[in-house]
């Protein structure tokens, strides 16, 4: 059975919709949509830049790497793109975008990115000072790096820095509300992560315990 929906302790400004496809094609029988509601007050900035990732895309690129190159390819970084990533039950599920060469390929239907692209890099500035609306204490809550999208994925490749976008939780995980282990002075330092909103109603609630259950293989589509 489904988890409860979260109680609403912060106040919801705005609500997405994302749909998800279960396999390589969007059906009425695979696919199903997680609807969430965002705490634009408490956290405008990161609020902000999620609906840029959801939406239209975000653009990091700095002008200095556009007047450098003669011919330059690029594209904003979107959850259009992007797939599930992670699945990991009674934890969480990673949404992200796992290559931005492959994304920009597949979206002007090439078979490579070319020489010419150039892929998005982190956005600045960082979001560590943004205020922490509330813990991760239980199932159902949407969830970014403290820094901001693009932060999270360990990766060094620049192309790849987006495969751990945001992170809906399936429990309750404090661990997230820690500073880095691998920080000195950690008592200084913010949390990893921030609670940017939740799940706001079952059927979203109950789908998101149909994706938890999925075995991590499994082949999931686009979110859109």
């Amino acid at each position: 059975p489904a988890q409860p929906i979260p109680a609403v302790t912060n106040k919801i400004t705005y609500v997405v919709q994302m749909i998800i496809d279960i396999g390589a094609k969007r059906d009425n029988i695979n696919a199903g949509y997680l609807r969430f509601g965002l705490y634009g007050d408490d956290a405008p900035m990161s609020v902000k830049q999620m609906l840029f990732f959801l939406t239209k895309g975000i653009t990091s690129m700095d002008q200095e790497t556009l007047e450098d190159r003669l011919e330059v390819e690029y594209m904003p970084v979107s959850m259009s793109n992007g797939s599930v990533q992670t699945i990991i039950p009674g934890t969480g599920i990673v949404f992200g975008v796992p290559s931005q060469s492959k994304a920009y390929a597949e979206n002007k239907g090439l078979r490579t990115a070319g020489p010419n692209f150039v892929p998005q890099n982190k956005p600045m500035p960082t979001l560590e000072g943004e205020k922490f609306p509330r813990p991760h204490s239980c199932a159902g809550l949407i969830s970014i790096p403290s820094k901001g999208i693009g932060y999270d994925s360990g990766s060094f490749d620049l192309d790849e820095i987006y495969s751990s976008a945001f992170t809906i939780t399936d429990a309750p995980l404090p661990e997230l509300d820690k500073p880095s282990a691998t920080k000195k002075s950690a008592q200084q330092q913010p949390p990893t992560h921030r609670v940017i909103g939740q799940i706001i109603d079952n059927e979203s609630m109950q789908f998101l315990e149909r994706l938890a259950t999925l075995p991590v293989q499994k082949k999931l589509g686009k979110g859109g």
